[in-house]
């Protein structure tokens, strides 16, 4: 098939996978960052003088400005051009770092974190969105997204593993590792990504402060909920917060000349639906993680480093899972490959809630059950990908790409903290009491897991109301190579 050729302004100076590298390298870092500092969190309290309540806002300062700013980063993408979005947000990630690598007091280390956290969301959506404008839609792009997903999935055990060998030397060497890779896909990126030109489109500033006010509230009380209970305090104001600003946002999509997520985006049922089930898979991704390091750590008394190495086989088998995502896809299209991965992981995560006890072995107890899993959510991440972006004009991919990304993580985010105050509420298990029997621990995650094969069979019914012509494999038959320069 002859190649089309790219959109004015878009073609690149080097070949298409050196960009490519790039994106999924930032890709890596973000998601990566958002995990190493967890194995590091007992000896950085230490250091630099945290509370027990304090410590947490290392964790929660990254999630809350990542997870706030992602829907108001896809329209800036179009708007002011996806590749100057993701170089700035590429620089101030890096330049965050250097602030964290040199944190000497608390409130050093929690303002250079949400930095982090600001320039993570900025490079998302935009990276995402660039990966469209690299690879023609097709068989090339499925790849790429396969491996942009890969990538994500083991990033943060990876971050784990290098998290507790860093911190066995200097936990600063977490942050101060991002500083070169940060510079060197910086000089990729100002040389080497397409260009597409902005959409002439002002960006609804009030709308978006309205979405960053929901998201960044609803991750403040999801994170409150599952720290505090659903009657705290701030669990309440932050409720009650997100939803004054969503009803604020829902007036200006329906007013507003130019409102922050595209009419045209919201008539595409492959979007609304898509995103829907993406933000499930987010729940089912985040959620069973959770719950192995819990049952390694506290069932099974491993330490911190001994758990990270013991489920090293659940995200490798999720990267087998998304480099068999386009094969999948290729013959069965994105909205059946979609429904399949998500009944594996109902079907494995109900098994782990059986089989998974206190004493059996471990081969037994969570290998079986979790690694076909892992595979089946390798499959569903680069499903959700291509029903996401397929069938969206090119004017407003940024927009498309950051709702994609907001439903993937912050929607996650909050899932997960609904699915961990139901563990917490059966059995206590979410708090880590020392008080509390193994039987009450692993009673709680047992109810959490059910709840997660739950969502993923909600999910796979879902995708029955994807429309039919996104699981059509002939366009994805097509031998489209990617785009070069």
């Amino acid at each position: 098939m002859t190649q089309e050729a790219p959109p004015a302004g878009t073609r690149t100076r080097l070949p298409s996978w050196v960009p490519f590298g790039a994106l999924v390298g930032i890709e890596f870092l973000t998601v990566m960052d958002a995990a190493v500092v967890n194995i590091a969190l007992p000896v950085i309290k230490d250091d630099l003088g945290y509370s027990h309540t304090e410590i947490s806002w290392v964790v929660n300062c990254y999630l809350i400005a990542f997870a706030g700013l992602l829907l108001a980063a896809g329209r800036l993408a179009d708007a002011l051009g996806r590749r100057r979005l993701f170089v700035a947000g590429t620089a101030l990630f890096t330049a965050a770092s250097v602030g964290c690598g040199l944190a000497v007091e608390p409130w050093h280390l929690l303002i250079g974190r949400a930095v982090q956290g600001v320039g993570a969301a900025l490079v998302m959506p935009a990276a995402l969105a660039l990966i469209t404008d690299i690879f023609p839609e097709g068989p090339s792009r499925v790849r790429a997204l396969g491996i942009f997903a890969s990538l994500g999935a083991v990033a943060a055990p990876i971050g784990l593993t290098v998290g507790g060998f860093f911190t066995e030397l200097d936990w600063h060497l977490i942050f101060w590792t991002n500083v070169p890779l940060g510079v060197i896909i910086t000089a990729i990126a100002l040389t080497g990504l397409p260009a597409p030109p902005p959409t002439p489109t002002p960006v609804d500033l009030l709308g978006a402060v309205a979405a960053t006010g929901t998201l960044s509230l609803a991750a403040l009380a999801a994170v409150s909920l599952e720290a505090s209970g659903p009657s705290a305090a701030t669990t309440i104001a932050a409720t009650v917060g997100a939803v004054v600003f969503a009803l604020i946002l829902a007036l200006r999509q329906r007013y507003a000349a130019n409102p922050l997520i595209p009419p045209a985006l919201l008539r595409i049922r492959s979007i609304t639906v898509g995103n829907s089930i993406f933000a499930l898979v987010g729940t089912v991704l985040l959620g069973t993680f959770f719950f192995v390091t819990l049952y390694l750590q506290e069932t099974r008394g491993l330490a911190p480093l001994q758990a990270t190495l013991a489920y090293v086989p659940i995200p490798l088998a999720a990267f087998t899972g998304t480099r068999l995502a386009p094969w999948i896809i290729g013959r069965l299209g994105p909205h059946n490959a979609l429904g399949m991965g998500l009944l594996v992981q109902a079907a494995t995560l109900a098994i782990w809630a059986i089989v998974g006890d206190a004493s059996g072995p471990l081969s037994i107890a969570l290998v079986a059950p979790t690694v076909p899993w892992g595979v089946g959510m390798g499959v569903s991440i680069v499903s959700s990908f291509v029903v996401c972006t397929s069938a969206v004009p090119g004017s407003v991919a940024g927009a498309a790409s950051g709702l994609a990304t907001t439903a993937y993580q912050g929607g996650g985010a909050v899932g997960l903290a609904l699915v961990a105050a139901l563990a917490a509420a059966t059995g206590d298990a979410g708090s880590g009491s020392p008080g509390l029997t193994q039987a009450a621990q692993l009673s709680g995650y047992h109810w959490g897991i059910w709840a997660l094969a739950g969502t993923a069979l909600i999910g796979a019914a879902l995708t029955r109301a994807l429309p039919r012509s996104q699981q059509e494999p002939a366009a994805l038959e097509n031998p489209d190579t990617p785009t070069t320069g």
